[in-house]
């Protein structure tokens, strides 16, 4: 089986995180300091802070900002749906704008028509670490008096114009769950050069008591799932996961299983130590990513429409997802019988344009139905590319 994902994995990264457990040097809040003075300075942003995920990091963000009850947030119709929660939590309404049908992301134009007089947030994401249009979406923010925010979950090392996504906006959030770019077993990071925000932001996590343990659950279950991926043995669940009536079922209960152990976990030294390692090779292992994207791009029949990556930006690649010209459930089927991994539906985003009653957000509908994430990482081979792609071209030209 060619596994859709996989989790990046340092060689002795067990012998940072166990071994040294109990020595009192490795204990030392300085590696936190450090780790974030190490990512602030990647991104060229004044200040960075550590937290125990990315949804604690747009929480306090959104805490932070002095909002009002009933003031409203515009995000993506095509996001995470778990951000929905974060932001009812707070008082505040989620405003879903639709997408641009090439990129995926947020369209600035979907933007404007959703602004209102209480509108007081925008939340630019960059979906599956491609960019979107942070430009228009500051001028239109400006304009207005709104805050943007940049969800850079997905991105760590992308860039817009030559420049790290994640400084532009007043501030921004990233996640480093087991698959994402930059892998401590969970934990995230708030990006901000507003030194009052950075500020209000240390002290939620001094007043909640944040706990800093290691995520010794997400370890286990990283390394469980490394191993049974790539085996004939994933075809069951996977094949499960292939039926509409299982997928929903499953999907809640994988995103249950990665999340952190609540709003009180903190960001552990041991996680330091692997991000501090992990970011060394970052801008090396997106740089392959995108020499794979390139090859899949080179492959596929011009009917299936990659996420477009034109203009001045360098995507990441956290994930490659195209558009067929058929539904993906169909293709998502073959595939797995040829021994293809490849997500479709809640397992790539959701619909939140849906789940909060909308029913004008045309372009994430038809993303939602169309598009596939395939297999993409840096243990994929180029022979493998090669025969993914010749059996999708295989299932899209006998449809």
């Amino acid at each position: 089986m060619i596994p859709r994902r996989a989790a990046h994995i340092v060689n002795g990264e067990l012998q940072i995180l166990i071994p040294k457990w109990n020595r009192v040097k490795d204990r030392s809040p300085e590696l936190i300091s450090n780790w974030e003075n190490i990512f602030a300075d990647y991104i060229k942003v004044k200040h960075a802070i550590a937290l125990g995920s990315g949804r604690q990091g747009m929480r306090f963000i959104l805490a932070s900002l002095g909002l009002k009850e009933g003031d409203e947030v515009i995000i993506p119709a095509y996001t995470l749906k778990d951000l929905i929660g974060i932001i009812n939590s707070l008082g505040l309404i989620a405003v879903p704008a639709d997408i641009d049908p090439r990129t995926f992301n947020i369209d600035p134009e979907a933007i404007l028509k959703r602004i209102t007089m209480r509108s007081k947030v925008i939340l630019a994401t960059h979906i599956f670490g491609t960019p979107c249009r942070i430009d228009s979406i500051l001028e239109i923010a400006r304009d207005r008096g709104i805050v943007v925010i940049e969800d850079c979950a997905h991105a760590a090392g992308a860039e817009f114009k030559g420049r790290k996504v994640g400084s532009f906006g007043e501030a921004s959030f990233f996640s480093f769950e087991t698959i994402k770019p930059i892998n401590t077993y969970g934990g995230g990071m708030v990006a901000t050069d507003n030194t009052d925000l950075a500020i209000k932001i240390h002290r939620q996590i001094v007043y909640e008591k944040h706990q800093r343990r290691v995520p010794i659950k997400k370890i286990i279950i990283s390394r469980f799932e490394q191993m049974l991926l790539p085996t004939p043995v994933s075809f069951i669940p996977l094949y499960l996961l292939a039926s509409k009536y299982w997928n929903d079922k499953i999907c809640r209960l994988y995103r249950t299983s990665q999340k952190s152990f609540g709003f009180k976990q903190g960001f552990s030294e041991f996680q330091a130590r692997l991000g501090i390692e992990k970011i060394k090779t970052l801008d090396t292992r997106i740089s392959h990513r995108q020499t794979q994207a390139e090859l899949y791009r080179k492959l596929l029949d011009n009917k299936i429409v990659p996420q477009d990556n034109e203009g001045d930006i360098a995507p990441n690649y956290y994930f490659f997802v195209t558009l067929l010209p058929v539904e993906s459930w169909g293709a998502r089927k073959f595939l797995l019988r040829h021994g293809i991994d490849a997500g479709i539906g809640a397992e790539i985003t959701d619909d939140c344009a849906k789940i909060l009653g909308y029913n004008d957000c045309v372009n994430t509908v038809n993303t939602s139905k169309y598009a596939i994430q395939l297999p993409l990482h840096e243990g994929i081979s180029q022979n493998q590319i090669y025969y993914i792609s010749e059996k999708l071209n295989q299932f899209i030209n006998k449809t």
